[in-house]
């Protein structure tokens, strides 16, 4: 199966998926499960900072081309519960002065939309010809040469196509919104533990560079180390 059809299949099974699925990923046992966490207020916080990898295994849209992804988990106090927002939450390259705030799975399948509609497609096609070389002297040797068939290889580098390209049409987009909302961390008053992935738009940032989360309690912040 070609990229196309495989996509425009992950298409028709996230739409139909969308209505029966839970939103968001199903939290950990105890916030001290999560490799990075803290306890602030009575309520627990909990992330994942994901790979490339890890990112290109749980999601069909390709995330990864704009954002950094994280998996938070948030654990209200037993006697109140907590309003969830993503525009509590932040992510900083460690000693830059501005912070990417979270994004909606919207903004993010809108960019990656943009980004798939821009992109070239590449093909490289081998070609090979055949000629005729006629008799005639080697200035060298002084010799006599003789003629007969020759060929040559090579390749040819297109670039472009036909057809639109996978990822940028206005359906593909509303997919990866749906894909991308459905496992997002649920927004609203929460009781009961929570837990989604949160994307940020630092796709740029350079490899190695340490990142800090940042999440606003109460009118407080709470900042968060990431490895590498």
């Amino acid at each position: 199966m070609n990229r196309k059809r495989w996509f425009a299949a992950a298409v028709i099974a996230l739409i139909s998926l969308a209505i029966a699925a839970p939103k968001g990923t199903v939290p950990r046992a105890t916030v001290e499960r999560y490799p990075v966490h803290t306890l602030r207020d009575g309520v627990g916080l909990g992330v994942v900072l994901l790979s490339q990898e890890q990112v290109r295994k749980a999601f069909v849209s390709d995330v990864g081309q704009c954002c950094v992804v994280t998996e938070i988990a948030l654990y209200p106090t037993k006697d109140k519960a907590l309003e969830v927002s993503l525009n509590d939450f932040a992510l900083r390259v460690s000693g830059a002065d501005t912070a990417a705030k979270a994004a909606s799975a919207k903004l993010v399948a809108t960019s990656l939309q943009k980004k798939a509609g821009s992109t070239r497609d590449v093909t490289v096609s081998p070609t090979v010809g055949v000629g005729y070389e006629s008799a005639g002297y080697d200035p060298v040797t002084g010799g006599r040469t003789s003629g007969g068939m020759t060929r040559s290889a090579g390749v040819i580098v297109g670039i472009g196509g036909s057809g639109p390209k996978p990822g940028s049409t206005d359906k593909d987009r509303a997919a990866m919104e749906t894909e991308l909302g459905e496992k997002g961390l649920p927004e609203g008053s929460a009781s009961a533990p929570v837990a989604g992935y949160v994307y940020f738009p630092l796709a740029s940032r350079k490899k190695g560079t340490s990142l800090q989360m940042e999440y606003t309690l109460n009118g407080n912040k709470v900042v968060l180390n990431l490895p590498h």
